[in-house]
């Protein structure tokens, strides 16, 4: 299985021509077929794959990890990229997602909802776990073993003419599934990246987690609880955690002081096999 990370908040070390931004995607191989995970919030996504040589009309399936502007915003330009690829995202009766806390006024953080309308032909609301390709699985029944990070606190969804904390059961993960072992993707792991790997355990419990790639939501939390989340992590005995976007410099280093040569950092354009 090859990943290659078409867009991330850290820049390519060697490759100026290649954008970052706040946002996040996944290109996966995997048993001849292509899979993305997310699109980032732009088009940039599509530009990076275009300068590497990719081409994404080849792309079997897209997956949405939560209905986030940073992890959906490229729709339109993968819509515009790919004529034949078919978009999942879990179901949520709830639309509007927004943020609270950095300003006086709430942003909206959600995603283009007329754009989806407009594709609906080539999208997929799930309720329940899916295999949308060979030994490519979304699930949607995350567990709350663990506790979500602080950080989702500021985090809110508008229902109706309320304004509640976001319960984030709009995201799922996605689990890609080898004959020895695990690869389990997340966008933001809003929900508790140690609640995300446990569902993958769950769903798949007769094989190891040999990989977990994707943000952490880690940024806001202190030294001591992302300490405690490496510890619980390590005993997972998990080979390789790639991580980036939403973990936060400060709680990666915490996390690279208990995890070791584990833990390795996500950038642009990196491309890794598992």
């Amino acid at each position: 299985m090859k990943i290659l990370n078409l867009i991330e908040n850290a820049p390519h070390p060697g490759r100026p021509d290649l954008s970052s931004e706040h946002g996040l995607s996944f290109l996966v191989s995997h048993r001849g077929h292509w899979f993305l995970s997310d699109v980032g919030k732009s088009g940039a996504f599509a530009d990076n794959a275009t300068r590497m040589g990719l081409d994404l009309s080849k792309v079997d399936a897209l997956a949405i990890t939560h209905h986030h502007f940073d992890h959906g915003g490229g729709l339109g330009r993968f819509f515009d990229s790919n004529k034949g690829g078919h978009v999942f995202l879990r179901h949520s009766s709830v639309t509007d997602y927004i943020v609270e806390g950095d300003s006086t006024l709430p942003r909206y953080v959600g995603l283009d909802h007329a754009l989806l309308s407009a594709h609906a032909d080539r999208v997929t609301w799930l309720d329940e776990d899916c295999e949308i390709l060979p030994g490519l699985h979304l699930l949607v029944n995350i567990p709350s073993l663990h506790p979500k990070p602080t950080g989702d606190r500021r985090l809110r969804m508008q229902v109706d003419d309320q304004v509640l904390p976001d319960n984030f059961e709009h995201e799922l993960v996605t689990v890609v599934v080898d004959p020895d072992g695990l690869v389990v993707l997340t966008g933001c792991a809003h929900n508790g990246v140690l609640n995300v790997v446990e569902a993958a355990a769950h769903a798949f419990p007769k094989l190891p987690i040999k990989g977990l790639v994707g943000g952490l939501h880690l940024a806001r939390e202190d030294a001591d609880t992302v300490r405690q989340v490496g510890e619980k992590l390590l005993a997972m005995d998990i080979p390789a955690i790639y991580t980036g976007h939403c973990t936060g410099d400060e709680s990666t280093q915490v996390l690279k002081s208990v995890l070791g040569s584990r833990l390795h950092a996500l950038h642009t354009g990196i491309m890794f096999h598992l």
